[in-house]
């Protein structure tokens, strides 16, 4: 049974991915897709942040933490599929 500490970590993984793929990219992207990028270096940055205080308090960690953290993976995945998309 996969947890959501387990999916947090795959979804990490991906998006790291992603980011590293991209961020080669960026460098003939648009102006607006480089303010697209700059506001989601942010948010990654606090995924970061969040995950690194879940794996500090991992078993304390609670079910909404858990949760709002993988809701804000999922929404640093659209951003960059957007860019991808304007690519």
């Amino acid at each position: 049974m996969t947890t959501l500490h387990d999916e947090l970590k795959v979804l990490s993984d991906n998006l790291k991915q992603q980011r590293d793929e991209l961020h080669v990219q960026l460098h003939l992207a648009k102006e607006d897709v480089k303010q697209d990028w700059a506001e989601l270096e942010v948010k990654w940055n606090s995924f970061l942040r969040k995950l690194q205080e879940i794996g500090k308090e991992a078993e304390a960690a609670s079910k909404d933490i858990l949760a709002a953290t993988k809701d804000l993976g999922h929404h640093i995945k659209d951003g960059y599929d957007r860019i991808k998309s304007k690519l």
